[in-house]
């Protein structure tokens, strides 16, 4: 006999239940996104549908060969599953509890081969066309309009205005990656151009008062 399971949900003001905040959100949003896709599409209700119905399909078509970093948010999320399983105590998860701290301090997704631009978009291409019944056209389309369609997918989200510290930061930063590089480039050593690169972002910092 199955066991009665209690599960947190969030419920959207039309009662649709979702597992998560994000789905939720998505609901909420799709008027916004299907309004954005169809002046993309030049609505085509049924393209602008599909394209909203498969979007974790189109996601990941266009994001095929792409390095993919542990983001803040999946740290965090790891580090909570971590714990919970910690505070379950269960010992058959001894190995994972005993090793938790190095766990999330190492996770890291599985590299991916790098991809040249061409091959990229011949991976997506078959990934879109075996989502769509072998639909070339509506493949070939949906690449070239890439950015368009990743536009709509963000339709209605909230903006947050970016700090002008984190955006001093961030140049500070790009400016001592670029040092970097341009020393690698002119035959110093690894250790050499990183710590050229390390100046000229601390530079850069203190001259914005970071």
């Amino acid at each position: 006999m199955a066991e009665d399971v209690l599960k947190q949900g969030y419920i959207t003001p039309d009662g649709q239940v979702f597992e998560t905040k994000a789905a939720a959100q998505t609901h909420l949003r799709r008027p916004k996104i299907l309004e954005a896709m169809n002046k993309l599409t030049g609505d085509n209700a049924d393209l602008s549908e599909w394209l909203i119905d498969n979007h974790e399909t189109v996601w990941a078509a266009f994001d095929t060969g792409t390095i993919r970093r542990v983001s803040k948010a999946e740290k965090k999320k790891l580090e909570k599953a971590l714990e919970a399983i910690v505070e379950n105590g269960d010992k058959k998860f001894a190995f994972i509890i005993e090793n938790a701290g190095a766990i999330a301090e190492t996770f890291r997704w599985p590299s991916v081969k790098r991809m040249t631009d061409e091959e990229k978009a011949v991976a997506a291409k078959n990934t879109l066309m075996a989502a769509s019944d072998n639909n070339e056209d509506l493949a070939n389309w949906a690449i070239e309009n890439e950015k368009g369609i990743l536009e709509a997918y963000d339709a209605g989200k909230e903006k947050r205005p970016v700090s002008p510290k984190a955006t001093d930061a961030l140049a500070a930063y790009r400016l001592g990656v670029a040092a970097k590089k341009e020393a690698k480039e002119a035959g110093k050593s690894d250790e050499e151009a990183a710590a050229i690169g390390k100046k000229v972002e601390e530079e850069a910092r203190a001259a914005s008062n970071l």
